[in-house]
Formats: structure tokens, C-alpha cells, sequence
């Protein structure tokens, strides 16, 4: 998992071995017909996403069952019970902001700029240090 641009796809195409089973947006959005590697229409963006969140969830009874399994995924968020539950290991990757933008500006449509800005910004909210909560108490001094 990672920013865009952080070297998801990279990571697991350099170690995944034949018969693993690999979940990457942007390739299973190429099997439908995008020309782009990185750039797809509406339509198949909204078939890829289907495709793949049944994939995962099939992918996760197949590693239960002995199956080295890949998942690229920029944001696990709400997937994140499952994976654990699965006994995932996560392997986050990292890379500068301007590190992220670079790689964008030469392999990338212009708008994965933003996405990085996107995830970025929800990067540094779930890091943010939550203010403790205060108890308001009355005269008695009870809450």
C-alpha cells in the first residue's frame, strides 16, 4: 500500500511468482480495454472497481486455502479488517512528496497530481494526533 506513484505496482511485479494471484487496478482496468496504463474511462474505472472488490474477496478465500496473494492498494481503509482478519502482511511504500510528483509528471495524466495532493492530505489527517477529550464536570464534581 501507498501514495500514488510510491512504487505499489513495481514492488509486487518484481516479486510475485508465477501462479500468485496479483489484484492491480490499473491492470485488471487494461484487461477490460483501457489503451492507458494509467488513464481509464468512466465506464471501465467503474467496471474495475466491481471486478476488483469481488476479486479481493475471492482472493482472500484462496490464501485462506494455501494461495500467495498481491493486492495493490493505495487506501485499504475499510478493507483493512478483512485483510488482517486474513493474516495480510502489509508492506507500506514510501517516497517523497516531490519524489511522488516527479514520478507523476513523467509517467503519469496530469490530474495524478492531485490524486497524490488527495492522499496526502488523508495520510496526514489519520496521523494527526487526536485532542484528548476533556470531561465537563458540574459543581458536585460529577460528569
Amino acid at each position: 500500500m501507498g501514495a500514488p506513484c510510491s512504487g505499489k505496482s513495481t514492488y509486487v511485479r518484481e516479486r510475485a511468482q508465477p501462479g500468485d494471484i496479483v489484484i492491480d487496478f490499473d491492470v485488471l482496468a487494461q484487461a477490460l480495454g483501457s489503451p492507458d496504463p494509467h488513464d481509464h474511462s468512466k465506464a471501465i474505472r467503474m467496471v474495475a472497481i466491481d471486478m476488483r472488490r469481488t476479486a479481493i474477496a475471492s482472493a482472500i478465500q484462496q490464501h485462506a486455502n494455501g494461495a500467495t496473494v498481491w493486492i495493490v492498494d493505495i487506501n485499504p481503509g475499510e478493507r483493512m479488517p478483512a485483510y488482517r482478519r486474513a493474516g495480510a502482511q502489509f508492506v507500506t511504500m514510501t517516497a517523497t512528496p516531490a519524489e511522488l510528483h516527479a514520478r507523476a509528471s513523467a509517467e503519469r495524466p496530469e490530474r495524478w497530481h492531485g490524486l497524490i495532493n488527495e492522499h496526502l492530505v488523508r495520510e496526514a489527517k489519520a496521523a494527526a494526533p487526536t485532542p484528548s477529550r476533556r470531561r465537563n464536570r458540574n459543581a458536585s464534581g460529577t460528569c
